[in-house]
């Protein structure tokens, strides 16, 4: 493309955190959660890198090439054609790490609206959720991420020789009208552990239940059907597997849902619990007392209570920060 950048502008790019695989939707489903980082951005006309950070993962993130906004950021320059600039990234981070709620994709996908909208946005969603794809590994946090909502992502089929590099393909719903109840232990599980905990293969009568519960999931939040979410978020291919790094995950399941819980499941790799619940009436405050009492004999945590976010990664200016650029 060949852009030619501007210096010294800054924006800000919010991106929201997420769960995955909402039960049986394993690397395929994603629901994005109003609770938000933020990365302000600016480039500067020599090589370079500043990363700053600040929130409660301050401490959690490198400060050089390696971090997740400034990889997605540089992607997006490299994928623009500009030539190598300098970056000013500054982060305020406030999910929590390594506990199955999407941080690292949330990362991932401000530093690439933040750059894409400092070209003045050259890359299309398309193009953004192939290179967050690229990054994070799968779509499932990314998707959302980027798109808000209830999404389905699949990486496509690899197509003739000599075709573009792989495409994404993301379908959005809009969120389920409901709210969610979260148990988020005190201990993270980093998700290559729980990856780890997986089996090579699975009996064949577990994928077709899962695959059975994928599809009614996602008809049922297309079809406003929420009656069929206790049923639909059950799962048999991951969580029985990871049950053993995340104390206490069947007693939190059974109890949400005893409690009023419209559906109930591990969020992405854990140790997150998530609970999707009616925005009124007792069952929000009845999920959290259940919810509680399973993080406590688990260890320690804190529940929360988020809205279902319909807007998904965006861009706008800012200031920079004192001194200037």
């Amino acid at each position: 493309m060949g852009l030619t950048p501007r210096f010294g502008r800054w924006v800000v790019a919010h991106a929201p955190a997420t769960s995955a695989n909402l039960g049986p939707g394993f690397d395929a489903l994603g629901l994005a959660l109003d609770w938000r980082e933020a990365v302000r951005c600016a480039l500067v006309g020599h090589e370079g890198l500043e990363v700053r950070a600040s929130g409660p993962g301050a401490g959690q993130v490198p400060r050089d090439e390696g971090n997740l906004a400034v990889r997605a950021a540089r992607r997006v320059l490299a994928a623009a054609g500009v030539p190598r600039v300098g970056l000013r990234v500054h982060l305020h981070l406030v999910l929590p790490v390594g506990r199955g709620l999407g941080s690292s994709a949330a990362a991932v996908a401000a530093g690439l609206v933040a750059a894409n909208r400092l070209l003045d946005d050259p890359l299309s969603l398309d193009d953004l959720l192939a290179l967050g794809t690229d990054i994070e590994g799968h779509p499932d946090n990314v998707a959302p991420a980027l798109l808000g909502g209830f999404c389905a992502a699949c990486i496509a089929s690899e197509g003739a020789a000599g075709a573009p590099a792989r495409r994404v393909l993301a379908v959005r719903l809009a969120p389920p009208p409901l709210a969610a109840v979260v148990a988020i232990p005190d201990r993270p599980l980093p998700t290559h552990l729980a990856r780890q905990a997986l089996p090579g293969q699975v009996p064949f009568a577990d994928a077709v239940a899962n695959v059975q519960r994928t599809a009614l999931l996602v008809a049922g939040v297309a079809a406003g059907r929420m009656d069929v979410l206790r049923e639909a978020t059950q799962d048999r291919l991951h969580q029985p597997y990871r049950a053993g790094l995340v104390p206490g995950l069947a007693d939190c399941l059974r109890g949400a849902l005893d409690a009023g819980a419209l559906g109930a499941f591990l969020s992405g790799a854990g140790p997150s619990v998530l609970a999707l619940v009616p925005r009124d009436g007792p069952a929000p405050d009845a999920v959290a007392r259940a919810l509680r009492a399973g993080v406590r004999a688990a260890g320690g945590g804190e529940v929360r209570r988020l809205e279902l976010a319909a807007r998904g990664a965006w861009g706008e200016p800012a200031d920079g920060p004192a001194g200037g650029a």
